[in-house]
């Protein structure tokens, strides 16, 4: 099975996003992961997205980002356009609230999840990494343990 998986870019290149990617590995068949991590910020995902037969998204903090639930739609429009015969389309979810409690991936959608607008979510991802970047520069010269995500 082809997974996409969707999370905050504030998680890319994080622990929180190999452990992620780890309980993917382990708990569902997977054939290739497509992360966006790997591609970069600017890249233009919908094909892959499209390509994918699941989707696994990260709530942080009981929300999805912006970008997270844009892409949870994207799978849905393709699921739709799916005919009856077709296999279709799961949604999984993380529940997370830092590198250090990740809650079990669970499919569907949990009824809590909060869909944020973009001003929300940059909001959200400057609340969550903001003691981040104030230790930035000390944990430049003496490297930092300290992350959230």
């Amino acid at each position: 099975m082809r997974i996409f998986f969707s999370h905050p870019t504030f998680t890319f290149h994080s622990k929180t996003e190999k452990k992620c990617i780890d309980i993917i590995n382990e708990h569902l068949e997977t054939e290739k992961i497509i992360n966006p991590a790997d591609f970069g910020l600017k890249a233009d995902l919908r094909s892959k997205l499209k390509s994918s037969d699941s989707i696994v998204a990260m709530a942080v903090s009981n929300c999805f980002t912006y970008l997270v639930w844009k892409e949870i739609e994207l799978m849905e429009e393709k699921e739709e356009e799916m005919e009856e015969k077709e296999k279709k389309v799961k949604i999984y979810t993380f529940m997370v609230e830092n590198k250090n409690d990740i809650g079990p991936l669970v499919e569907g959608i949990p009824d809590e999840i909060k869909k944020l607008s973009k001003k929300e979510s940059k909001t959200l991802a400057h609340k969550l990494t903001k003691k981040d970047y104030q230790d930035g520069f000390l944990s430049s010269l003496v490297g930092s343990h300290r992350s959230r995500f």
